[in-house]
């Protein structure tokens, strides 16, 4: 059985507080929580912040009529999930 696919209100972000990374959805809702205990977890929150909007940039790179607008969008992702 194909699972719906159901997320948040995207853009997600990430932001750093007391006791970790949160990744929050447009109105505020915590999708994600990654305590900080590793030395990688601002990168991670960083990439599960970008999710939807990778899923976004692979949809238009997949669609027979993508152009080169498309693929600056992919990058500009690719740089967020990046956190740069």
């Amino acid at each position: 059985m194909k699972m719906p696919i159901c997320t948040s209100h995207a853009p997600w972000k990430a932001e750093f507080g007391l006791y970790g990374w949160g990744v929050l959805s447009t109105r505020g809702e915590e999708v994600a929580f990654i305590r900080q205990s590793i030395v990688h977890d601002g990168a991670n929150a960083h990439l599960i912040a970008s999710a939807p909007d990778l899923l976004a940039a692979l949809e238009r790179l997949a669609h027979p009529m993508a152009d080169d607008d498309d693929l600056d969008y992919a990058r500009e992702v690719i740089a967020k999930a990046k956190g740069l």
